[in-house]
C-alpha cells in the first residue's frame, strides 16, 4: 500500500486519503499515518536543504556585492591615478616641449651672435690688414707714444679676458715703427 501512495499524484493522493479516513480501517489508517510522517520528514528535509541553499546563495550574493564594491572602488582609484599620471605626463611633455622650443630659440640667438662675432672679427681682420695705424692715431710725441703703448698692452695682453695675441703683435710692430720714426731707443 505504501508504494501505491507514493506513486499517486497529489490530487489522487488527496482523494485516496479521504477514502481511507472515511472507511476507517485500522491498518490503512496506520499505513497512511506512516506515509504522512515519512512525507513530512522528507518535506522538512527538503525544506532545510532549500533554506540552506538560500542562505548560501544570500551569503554568496553578499560576498559578490562586497567584491564588486571593492572592485569598483579599486577601479575608481585606478582611474583617478591614471588621470593624475596622465596630467603629470602632459605637464612633463609640455615642459619638455617648452624646453626644446627654448633650446631652439637659444640656438637661433647663438647662431645670430656667432654670425655677428664673425662679422666683427672680419672687420677687425680687415682693419689689421690696413695696419696698426689706428691704434696709435693722434700720437705726436714719444711720451704719448709710450703712454698709448702701455695702455694698449694692458688692454690687449693675451692673459686678459679680452686679450688677443695677434693684436699684441700688431701693437708691437706699429710701436717699433713709430719708435724708429721718432728716434726713440727701445
Amino acid at each position: 500500500m505504501e508504494m501505491m501512495l507514493e506513486d499517486l499524484t497529489e490530487e489522487e493522493l488527496l482523494h485516496r486519503e479521504e477514502e481511507i479516513i472515511g472507511s476507517g480501517e485500522r491498518d490503512e489508517l496506520y499505513g497512511l499515518r506512516s506515509f504522512l510522517f515519512r512525507e513530512s520528514v522528507r518535506l522538512e528535509t527538503k525544506e532545510r536543504s532549500i533554506n540552506e541553499k538560500i542562505e548560501r546563495f544570500e551569503t554568496e550574493r553578499r560576498q559578490f556585492r562586497e567584491e564588486m564594491g571593492d572592485l569598483n572602488r579599486q577601479l575608481e582609484r585606478d582611474r583617478r591615478e591614471l588621470r593624475q599620471e596622465s596630467a603629470l605626463f602632459d605637464k612633463r611633455l609640455s615642459i619638455l616641449r617648452n624646453g626644446f622650443d627654448q633650446l631652439a630659440a637659444d640656438k637661433k640667438n647663438l647662431e645670430q651672435e656667432r654670425m655677428k662675432l664673425e662679422a666683427e672679427r672680419e672687420v677687425i681682420a680687415n682693419e689689421r690688414l690696413a695696419g696698426g695705424e689706428f691704434l696709435f692715431r693722434g700720437v705726436k710725441d714719444s711720451w704719448t707714444l709710450r703712454k698709448r703703448y702701455k695702455d694698449l698692452i694692458k688692454i690687449f695682453h693675451p692673459d686678459n679676458a679680452g686679450g688677443d695675441h695677434e693684436i699684441i703683435q700688431l701693437i708691437n710692430q706699429e710701436y717699433e715703427e713709430l719708435t724708429n720714426e721718432y728716434g726713440i731707443c727701445v
